[in-house]
């Protein structure tokens, strides 16, 4: 019996759809642009509205700048497990996709430039217009469309040109003693002024395809300060004269769940998902070109091998299901693994 492919990424791309539709509510963004022109019915429900043709959503030309500190925490837990099982969709439509790879020489470094700056091997934008064609949905998953990635050596080193000589100034500090004893008042930063209303959108940044490195801070686990401050700083009077007292510090309001939180650049991450769940064949030629990229790269210039995934668990796996999004996150990543391993045991 052949395992479906297309099944497995059309089911779980459903469930993550209905998931990102709930934490676009909560942001306050509207999913779908236009439901009544794709020929849904606003009575069927949400989970319908889900569903909704992947073209009809279009990007929304402002963000809401601040949100509640309470939606900013849910939409983070939800976002970083949603984004690794999205990954997870893009690895398995990879799987199939044909990448033709055309060497050419270096080119020369530009005199014109700094010195250590060299011209680009390949223009991004010129790459991705020529080989990422618009396509919605997951028809074909890349597979029947095959893409050429260039790989070009690296230009060599411009050579260093000696520093002219200079004299060197040497500074020695002197104590003064009680001569340099000086209280000049802190300056108060001014406030910048943040908006409260909707910004526009901006640059939304390319999904991420490769997961975030495993931290090992544990093994040196960084010194941890109180957070509060004695009340009785002085028993009986102030020996300091009156020109060296310093007022005390102000204390730190408690965080409350209702407090507004900057969350443009969230919002901007929610997006660039949505955005790589309507392209999956997009995404899958876009992770072709950068493996076949990193392949043909040269064993000295190889400091460190960056994976698609990362070894052990998921980014944002929970090993008991709290939110819809960690069955989900779990069933990608299964697929995934058997998508590396040729197919499941």
């Amino acid at each position: 019996m052949q395992f479906d492919w297309a099944l497995a990424i059309e089911r779980n791309r459903r469930d993550l759809l209905r998931i990102l539709h709930d934490l676009f509510a909560l942001a306050g963004l509207d999913f779908d642009a236009a439901p009544a022109a794709a020929g849904h019915d606003p009575a069927s429900g949400p989970h319908e509205a889900a569903e909704a043709d992947a073209a009809s959503f279009a990007v929304p030309s402002v963000l809401p700048a601040i949100l509640p500190r309470f939606a900013v925490l849910h939409i983070r837990r939800i976002l970083r497990s949603a984004e690794a099982a999205v990954r997870r969709l893009i690895v398995i439509a990879a799987r199939d996709v044909e990448v033709t790879v055309r060497h050419a020489p270096a080119l020369k470094v530009n005199k014109g430039c700094d010195a250590g700056e060299a011209r680009p091997s390949f223009s991004p934008g010129e790459t991705l217009r020529a080989t990422n064609a618009p396509c919605g949905g997951v028809a074909g998953h890349g597979a029947a469309t095959p893409v050429t990635v260039t790989i070009r050596p690296e230009p060599p080193a411009p050579t260093e040109k000696p520093a002219a000589s200079a004299p060197q100034l040497v500074r020695v500090p002197v104590n003064l003693g009680l001569a340099n004893l000086r209280i000049i008042p802190d300056h108060e930063p001014e406030e910048e002024e943040k908006p409260d209303g909707p910004v526009p959108l901006g640059h939304v940044p390319a999904f991420p395809l490769v997961d975030p490195r495993k931290r090992f801070d544990y093994l040196h686990p960084r010194r941890r300060y109180a957070r509060t401050r004695p009340r009785i700083r002085l028993l009986g009077d102030n020996p300091l004269p009156v020109y060296m007292r310093q007022p005390p510090l102000p204390e730190h309001g408690l965080a409350l769940p209702g407090d507004p939180v900057p969350a443009a650049t969230l919002l901007r991450r929610l997006i660039a998902v949505r955005r790589a769940l309507d392209n999956l064949d997009r995404e899958a030629r876009r992770l072709a070109r950068h493996e076949a990229r990193v392949r043909h790269r040269p064993p000295d210039s190889r400091r460190v091998i960056y994976t698609v995934l990362r070894p052990g668990p998921p980014p944002g796996y929970r090993k008991r299901n709290r939110h819809a999004i960690d069955e989900v996150l779990k069933e990608c990543h299964r697929v995934a693994v058997w998508a590396e391993r040729e197919g499941p045991p």
